[in-house]
C-alpha cells in the first residue's frame, strides 16, 4: 500500500490536502476516489487514509483511522559517515534510515573526497526511503560537520570511531546496553593519526567493524547494522524484502 510522510497530518481534523510530490506520488500509483492509502505525521502517528478527489494541482483525502505502530528502534543512533560521493552518499543515506538510524550526521575529515554537499536531496532520499520501509519518522539529516567539531560536541552514551590500530576493540567488548551511540566512520582513506586522537580525547572509543577491508559505504552502513545488532531492535528476525 501507498506510504506517504505528511508531517501536520491529522493536526487540523481527519481532511488531508496533497499536493507537490504527494500528488505527483497518487498519480504514479493510478489512484482513484474511494481508494485507500497510508499516510505518517511528523508525531510518529500512521493514519489510514482514503483518497476522495484528485485534481491537477490538489487532492483532498479522508483520515479514517489512527494508529502508533512501535517501528522506531530504541536506540538514539547518530551515524557520522565521512563524506563520500555522489551515489555512494545517496546510499549510505537510504540504507541508515531503513536500519533505523535517528540522525545523519555527515563529516568533513582530511581525507574525504565528497565534492557535493547535497543536503535537500539527501533529506529527500530519507523521506522516501521511510516511506518505503515502513518507519513512523524521518532522521534528521544535518549539513556536514568539519570533524573537529562533532568531536568536541556533548554526544550522550556511546561515543565510538570505526578505526582499527593498537586500541581498537570489537563492539561485543563494549558495555551490553546503551541508550544512546554515536559512531563516526571514515572515507575511502581513512581517517589521519591525528583525527583519530582527537576523537580519543573527547572521549570516542575506537573500535572494529569486519576482519575485512570495507569500502567506506559498506563500512558506515555496516557499523549503523551492528549498532542496532547490539543495542538496538535489529535481529535475525528482521523482515526482508
Amino acid at each position: 500500500m501507498l506510504r506517504l510522510f505528511v508531517p501536520h497530518a491529522g493536526a487540523e481534523g481527519p481532511r488531508l490536502r496533497l499536493t507537490g510530490a504527494d500528488l505527483r506520488h497518487l498519480r504514479a500509483y493510478r489512484m482513484g476516489p474511494g481508494e485507500r492509502f497510508l499516510v505518517f505525521d511528523a508525531t510518529g502517528a500512521e493514519h489510514e487514509a482514503r483518497l476522495e478527489r484528485l485534481g491537477g494541482r490538489l487532492a483532498e483525502a479522508t483520515i479514517l483511522a489512527t494508529h502508533r505502530p512501535a517501528r522506531e528502534s530504541p536506540l538514539d543512533l547518530v551515524l557520522a559517515p565521512a563524506l563520500l560521493k555522489g551515489a555512494k552518499m545517496d546510499l549510505v543515506i537510504e540504507k541508515a534510515t531503513e536500519l533505523g538510524v535517528r540522525r545523519v550526521a555527515p563529516v568533513v575529515s582530511r581525507y574525504a573526497i565528497g565534492l557535493g554537499v547535497r543536503v535537500e536531496r539527501w533529506r529527500r532520499i530519507a523521506v522516501a526511503a521511510a516511506q518505503q520501509c515502513g518507519r513512523t519518522s524521518v532522521p534528521a539529516i544535518d549539513a556536514p560537520f568539519p570533524l573537529p567539531e562533532l568531536v568536541r560536541a556533548p554526544w550522550p552514551g556511546l561515543r565510538l570511531i570505526a578505526w582499527e590500530g593498537e586500541r581498537d576493540v570489537a563492539l561485543t567488548a563494549l558495555p551490553p546496553s546503551a541508550e544512546a551511540v554515536v559512531i563516526l566512520v571514515g572515507p575511502e582513506g581513512g581517517f589521519a593519526a591525528d583525527e583519530v586522537a582527537a576523537a580519543r580525547a573527547h572521549g570516542f572509543q575506537s573500535v572494529r567493524l569486519a576482519p575485512r577491508v570495507l569500502r567506506a559505504e559498506t563500512a558506515a552502513i555496516a557499523a549503523a547494522a551492528l549498532c542496532q545488532h547490539r543495542w538496538g531492535d535489529l535481529s535475525t528476525a528482521a523482515a526482508v524484502r
